[in-house]
């Protein structure tokens, strides 16, 4: 099973809500995701039910600290929020975003002197505080290029790391790596310094050679700590499947499932062209979503309320759920003739006190034009189907109505909607 895939959240602090984890989570769990990069807030946690939310659900947060380099922000400030992430099962965290960009760090201070050292004095004290708390630090991902050469900053942070002897830096070494492409092919830069010339900061590239500007960045990165450390660190690809982040940009030469071929570990143990290494443990696509007025939706996958805004993404999702159907429905077709059942294929609806959701019948008239199903109101009712698809819109039908179908031997479709209008 696929456990590389995962997604960067939004890039507020707005959606952390119940309503926002019963849209995302099952979404991301018909996608197999397995990681979600999710922001902090600096002076408070996230909800303890989304964190346990996402966990219960088989999705792991990195929880991202996104603050400049040398901000006032002080270890021991996220020490109470650090603590509580780690009790509600949160095992990875991410400080400062690409220390090599002016503009993770405060105005006036990127020109001053020892860019490199005074990034490792402020980030080590947080990779002490992570450690404490039982969570694992992930190296910040480096912009390639920035306004300081990525390769020559990773390099001095090495030697520095070295000098310093700093085995909280290297014992358990988690970096997050670049995987935007720059619209360039998915091979570009293959091989790394093995392969290609290690080309001077800022300078092109030759005819006939490749650098580390691509969707392969990692393998730069990754034979840097290997020569200077002699560690093979481990990698979570950030940005997946952008072009570029700063000019929000997704790739439109690559589909979600050429993509989705680099995260799946079959490739590897088949030796596939596109594999990647054990050692390369989430490859997190760029975007889950965004609000409509953030400048981030030109490279979102889904709009604010799930809908999928590329079509090659919807193609995915039916092929996962056909899949899914065929491994549930063929082994009990073959055992158990329909014949057993009086009603075939059951569409149940939710009723309240109050009355019936407006529109209802709207809304699922796409189900009843495909299947044409027998439709109603009753749970008991439907346990004398062979399947039956559940309209569980506002949570109407509990894990425990559910449970009760299962028993009853009834294949089960569940369907997780929001209503449209709010009774009075």
């Amino acid at each position: 099973m696929n456990k590389r895939l995962g997604f960067h959240y939004f890039q507020d602090l707005n959606h952390y809500q119940a309503r926002d984890l019963n849209l995302w989570l099952p979404e991301l769990q018909a996608l197999n995701a397995s990681w979600l990069v999710i922001k902090s807030p600096l002076s408070q946690a996230i909800p303890e039910d989304f964190i346990q939310g996402l966990v219960k659900g088989g999705i792991q947060p990195i929880v991202q600290f996104d603050m400049p380099v040398n901000s006032e922000i002080k270890p021991e400030d996220l020490k109470v929020i650090l603590s509580a992430y780690a009790r509600w099962g949160v095992k990875y965290v991410t400080f400062f975003k690409s220390p090599n960009v002016k503009s993770s760090w405060l105005d006036g201070t990127w020109s001053q002197g020892d860019l490199v050292e005074r990034f490792l004095d402020h980030y080590l004290p947080f990779v002490r505080i992570a450690e404490q708390n039982n969570l694992i630090p992930i190296f910040p991902p480096l912009q390639p290029g920035g306004d300081y050469w990525d390769l020559s900053f990773l390099k001095k942070v090495l030697q520095l790391v070295q000098q310093r002897k700093s085995l909280d830096f290297s014992a358990n070494l988690h970096m997050a790596v670049s995987a935007q492409t720059f619209s360039r092919p998915l091979t570009w830069g293959k091989g790394a310094s093995k392969r290609w010339k290690t080309l001077r900061p800022y300078s092109k590239t030759e005819v006939g050679e490749e650098d580390h500007l691509g969707f392969n960045t990692w393998q730069w990165y990754s034979e840097l700590v290997k020569s200077a450390l002699n560690v093979t660190p481990k990698l979570m690809l950030f940005w997946f499947g952008a072009a570029s982040v700063e000019k929000n940009k997704l790739d439109p030469n690559l589909r979600f499932d050429d993509l989705l071929n680099y995260t799946l570990d079959e490739n590897a143990k088949a030796g596939a062209e596109s594999s990647l290494p054990n050692e390369v443990l989430g490859c997190l696509f760029w975007l889950l979503s965004s609000a409509e007025n953030d400048p981030a939706g030109k490279t979102a996958w889904f709009d604010e309320n799930g809908q999928p805004k590329q079509k090659d993404l919807s193609t995915y999702k039916e092929k996962i759920e056909q899949t899914r159907k065929q491994q549930v429905e063929y082994p009990v077709a073959n055992r158990v003739a329909q014949w057993m059942y009086p009603i075939d294929h059951y569409l149940l609806l939710p009723s309240y006190d109050w009355g019936i959701p407006e529109n209802i019948l709207e809304r699922v008239r796409p189900i009843i034009r495909e299947v044409r199903p027998t439709i109603g109101f009753s749970l008991i009712e439907a346990m004398n189907a062979r399947k039956v698809t559940i309209w569980n819109e506002d949570s109407a039908f509990s894990e425990h109505d559910i449970q009760m179908l299962r028993e009853a031997g009834c294949l089960i479709d569940e369907k997780v909607s929001k209503s449209l209008s709010v009774a009075a």
